[in-house]
């Protein structure tokens, strides 16, 4: 079974062409780890949105404001990631 691994943009455009021929069932296409992994972070950010969050990290002195509130935005996916590693930690 061929599987196709793109970034987002190409990942619509395959899907477009595979719904086209609902015959090949036996091709798999994946949105790639990294756009993967910043849409989960993207969505995290959207469920902690109005929960204090980049203020407790900011009273911590883990981030900046500006840094903390760009977490829920997933703007740097290695500093989101690590802000996120260190909350489940503590947690």
């Amino acid at each position: 079974m061929p599987v196709l691994t793109v970034d987002q943009p190409l990942f619509a455009i395959a899907k477009q062409i595979k719904w086209n021929w609902p015959n090949e069932e036996k091709f798999v296409i994946l949105l790639g780890g990294l756009h993967l992994e910043m849409a989960s972070f993207a969505t995290i950010g959207d469920l902690l949105e109005d929960s204090g969050w980049p203020h407790a990290l900011t009273q911590a002195n883990i981030a900046t404001p500006g840094t903390a509130e760009s977490f829920l935005e997933t703007a740097h996916v290695t500093r989101t990631r690590h802000a996120q590693q260190v909350t489940a930690s503590a947690l």
